[in-house]
């Protein structure tokens, strides 16, 4: 294995390089590699490139080491990987003539470019899962919420009334971008470039779509230098992930602001909360903290991938097939985690509507509405209306009113007067109605507004969507384990051939 060289490696080497490359493995890649192994040795044997019966016995030793469990290698670091210590089992059972005939027509490189995409997919399929399950949530919170109504914030700062409903909604359908985001990163993830070598390939007459059958790819990395060169698919997938935490960030943002005594908007479970260990009457939305935080490591792990593989030669190197993707296993525990956390979050918080509704009459969001209605039903220019309704503001919050309740139809009237030489005619009773904030609500009405109506329209159309996503995941999860009978049928067929 290191004939070509004069010394085993450097302790320093052992200690910074193999031994973690190994130790970190050996948990996460070595039933991938039990895969590719058998699916390279079944095709080989297929194909006649080895004979029925080292086929047969390599298969058998495979399979027996599998059913053992990765707990009972004993890891040789001067085996420098996970891999030369598999075959060293292999041929310590065999015997070097049959097991040594395992690695035919292949190199670690296309090996581990292997591994490394079954491993990625593996990661995007468990965690798309946890992404639409968020997304469910979601929109089963919008459905519930679609006639409570609070006040709707730009630059944090009152604007509108909206509902709870439209506001969840809002973030499910953002989240459903985020979802197809991972979704679409499977075509590039599951392909296979087993078959590639070292980067030309090889002389031997193998059938890379045979292997690609047996482990569920979709196709072909066809040129050998991209499939023992590229991982730009981990980082199209942390991406995805990224992008994913960050849509949590911001709705976790807007709990934790809600959550305030100063706001009130919402209570929740105590199940998500935290306690202070010296002030005894804390309840602390701690999870929702984390929900905030941990997109960090997310998108540290995106540009650790993207920069381990700027400027780098375009083939095979330690910096692509190893330091890239380095943090992907952590990034997928935090994604998991947030996304996780997430659902647990929305399933727990409550909405508590008489403080919304209150917020929204005292806040003056409505007051767009009635600069709407003087439009609407009293021929004034938009713009007109506009100044007219800022310096009714500005007189309202001058005068200490409590809110747009406080509003007296002559009041309105004096200042469009005073502002636009205007005559209006404004009754007390319609200037209760259109600074109502259910009334705004209900007036906005335009497909993916916030009227109920409208809102539960936009929820079915986007629960569509989502199952048609949940069908795309399970049938892409179905065709893995349609291909893992048929790698087990494949073997045991080439077992049966060299008893």
């Amino acid at each position: 294995m290191r004939e070509r060289l004069k010394s085993g490696p450097a302790e320093e080497v052992v200690r910074y390089l193999i031994r973690p490359r190994l130790e970190g493995e050996v948990e996460s890649l070595f039933a991938h590699m039990g895969r590719v192994n058998r699916a390279h040795v079944a095709m080989l044997s297929e194909r006649g490139i080895i004979d029925a019966k080292s086929g047969a016995r390599i298969l058998e030793s495979l399979v027996g080491m599998d059913k053992r469990g990765v707990s009972s290698l004993v890891l040789d670091p001067n085996k420098e990987d996970l891999y030369f210590n598999v075959e060293a089992v292999v041929i310590g059972e065999l015997g070097g003539d049959a097991g040594g005939q395992m690695h035919t027509g292949r190199s670690r490189n296309d090996l581990y470019a292997t591994i490394h995409r079954l491993k990625t997919r593996a990661i995007a399929a468990h965690l798309t899962g946890f992404a639409l399950k968020l997304r469910r949530r979601l929109l089963e919170k919008a459905s519930e919420n679609v006639e409570v109504v609070m006040t709707g914030y730009t630059h944090m700062q009152p604007g509108q009334p909206i509902t709870v409903g439209h506001y969840y909604a809002g973030v499910a359908q953002a989240l459903g971008r985020d979802a197809q985001r991972l979704l679409d990163a499977w075509r590039n993830i599951n392909l296979n470039p087993l078959g590639a070598g070292a980067l030309a390939t090889t002389g031997f007459p193998i059938d890379r779509r045979r292997t690609a059958e047996l482990m569920g790819f979709d196709g072909l990395i066809e040129n050998s230098i991209d499939a023992v060169g590229s991982r730009d698919y981990i980082s199209e997938l942390l991406f995805g992930l990224s992008t994913a935490a960050i849509t949590v960030s911001r709705l976790a943002h807007d709990l934790q602001l809600w959550y305030t005594f100063e706001f009130g908007y919402i209570d929740m479970d105590d199940s998500i909360a935290g306690t202070s260990s010296i002030m005894p009457q804390k309840k602390n939305p701690s999870a929702i903290e984390h929900l905030k935080a941990k997109p960090a490591h997310l998108i540290g792990a995106l540009v650790s991938s993207l920069t381990a593989l700027k400027a780098t030669p375009f083939t095979h190197s330690r910096e692509v097939g190893g330091e890239s993707l380095a943090l992907l296993p952590a990034a997928a525990e935090q994604a998991e985690a947030v996304l996780g956390l997430a659902e647990a979050v929305v399933r727990s918080v409550r909405f508590r509507a008489d403080v919304l509704l209150a917020a929204a009459r005292r806040n003056y969001c409505t007051l767009t509405e009635l600069a709407d209605m003087l439009v609407r039903d009293h021929n004034v220019s938009f713009r007109t209306a506009h100044a007219v309704v800022g310096a009714l503001t500005r007189t309202a919050i001058d005068k200490g009113l409590s809110g747009s309740d406080a509003i007296t139809a002559e009041m309105v009237k004096a200042i469009a007067r005073e502002v636009a030489g205007l005559d209006l005619k404004l009754s007390d009773k319609e200037l209760a109605a259109v600074l109502d904030p259910r009334f705004n609500v209900e007036q906005r009405s335009v497909e993916g507004g916030p009227a109920p109506a409208a809102t539960r329209a936009t929820i079915g159309r986007m629960m569509a969507d989502l199952e048609a996503q949940e069908s795309t995941l399970a049938a892409r999860i179905a065709k893995l384990e349609a291909a893992d009978r048929e790698l087990a049928k494949a073997v045991n067929a080439r077992v049966a051939a060299g008893a």
